[in-house]
């Protein structure tokens, strides 16, 4: 792997390392639907000034890529955000990679072998460990919400792969541009107090809404479809990996959280289990005494 391809898989994962832990204190002033909504308005526009290719894949497949990718995961994760430490929440959100080969196997069929089902075991018992031990324990139902967040998630990708004729930066434009509508509709519905807390956000926080919309979705999703598309899935995906520990410092430096003996060993669990899953720790084949 070249410098300029190392560089694109490195840029994805301590982007959304950061933006997603220091995303925690703006989804506490901003109504989370909201905060989503400007972020994605942002991307939308950024997209009309860069990007002038027509879509290729259908309008109702876009629609619910982006109603997966978007709307409900993006609901789901951020308000369980809200109540969860940022510490918990980046171990935790790393069960999005075996739920990637659990959705892949049930909607795209993609084969499951005996590396993806042990490291996704692993990696399931890393997450109990982190929410079952500590005699602090996080609340159950945030955590369930970021754990569905993941399959969500993971299932628009999986339909991403199987429906779009498009390039990866144009999925990015259809996920802004059908999902502002459908963020729309569903802070208004849903949340109030948006007018309130736009009034009341201080200069800070708009860098920091600023800092999460621009690094953490536009740049992140921009350098990780461009790499995605010059290079194999099974180079890129392993660099994923980088997102939790570039979490668990940001939230300590910036946050003044504290990383507990119980997350520290669950935390190693699932990343073993996770390295299963992406090859970087290889199963050794099992082979049968001749008779």
């Amino acid at each position: 792997m070249n410098l300029k391809n190392l560089s694109l898989v490195l840029i994805a994962p301590l982007c959304w390392g950061m933006s997603f832990t220091l995303a925690k204190p703006a989804v506490q002033h901003f109504p989370p639907l909201f905060l989503m909504l400007m972020v994605y308005s942002g991307i939308a526009v950024i997209m009309a000034l860069t990007q002038h290719e027509n879509f290729q894949t259908p309008w109702p497949q876009l629609l619910l890529i982006s109603c997966l990718a978007v709307t409900i995961q993006g609901a789901l994760l951020f308000y369980a955000v809200r109540d969860v430490e940022a510490t918990t929440a980046n171990l935790v959100l790393q069960t999005q990679v075996p739920a990637a080969v659990i959705m892949g196997w049930l909607i795209a069929g993609e084969k499951l072998d005996t590396a993806k089902v042990i490291g996704t075991l692993i990696a399931i018992l890393g997450v109990a460990i982190v929410i079952g031990l500590p005699e602090n324990r996080p609340p159950l139902i945030p955590v369930l919400m970021i754990v569905l967040s993941g399959f969500v998630w993971a299932a628009g990708q999986v339909f991403a792969r199987l429906y779009s004729k498009d390039s990866g930066l144009m999925i990015l434009k259809a996920n802004a541009y059908y999902g502002v509508p459908q963020l729309l509709l569903a802070t208004v519905v849903l949340e109030h107090g948006q007018l309130e807390a736009m009034q009341t956000a201080t200069l800070s926080m708009w860098m920091l809404l600023l800092f999460v919309g621009f690094v953490g979705f536009y740049l992140a999703y921009a350098t990780w479809f461009s790499a995605l598309k010059i290079m194999r899935v099974d180079e890129v995906v392993p660099f994923v990996l980088l997102m939790t520990p570039v979490g668990l410092v940001t939230a300590v430096v910036f946050l003044g959280e504290t990383i507990t003996p119980v997350q520290y060993l669950g935390g190693g669990v699932l990343m073993l289990g996770l390295a299963i899953v992406n090859r970087l720790i290889k199963i050794p084949k099992t082979t049968r005494a001749p008779s």
